[in-house]
């Protein structure tokens, strides 16, 4: 629901959201910790943390954007951003 008006958010519109979401928790360095949406679509991975996400479910969720008329290689840009972060950080021990 969009807050105040009463009417259900169109799948655009959670795409944007989630890709908003995503594109500031980057710029802050958290963007593991953004959850999926959870009615974006009934195949997308819902409610799990960006950062756990495997590349089946990121590639789902970039045809899904691509579905929507949307940018879905945003998302598998920040995740792969996202990976190699988390990677250098395992292997410098932290």
């Amino acid at each position: 629901m969009m807050p105040g008006t009463g009417r259900r958010l169109g799948r655009e519109e959670i795409w944007d959201a989630f890709v908003d979401e995503l594109d500031r928790a980057g710029q802050a360095g958290s963007a593991a910790s953004v959850l999926t949406p959870t009615t974006l679509h009934v195949d997308a991975p819902a409610g799990k943390p960006f950062g756990s996400l495997t590349r089946l479910e990121v590639e789902n969720l970039v045809s899904i954007g691509n579905a929507v008329g949307r940018r879905g290689d945003v998302v598998k840009e920040i995740w792969t951003a996202l990976q190699k972060t988390q990677r250098r950080a395992r292997l410098r021990g932290n």
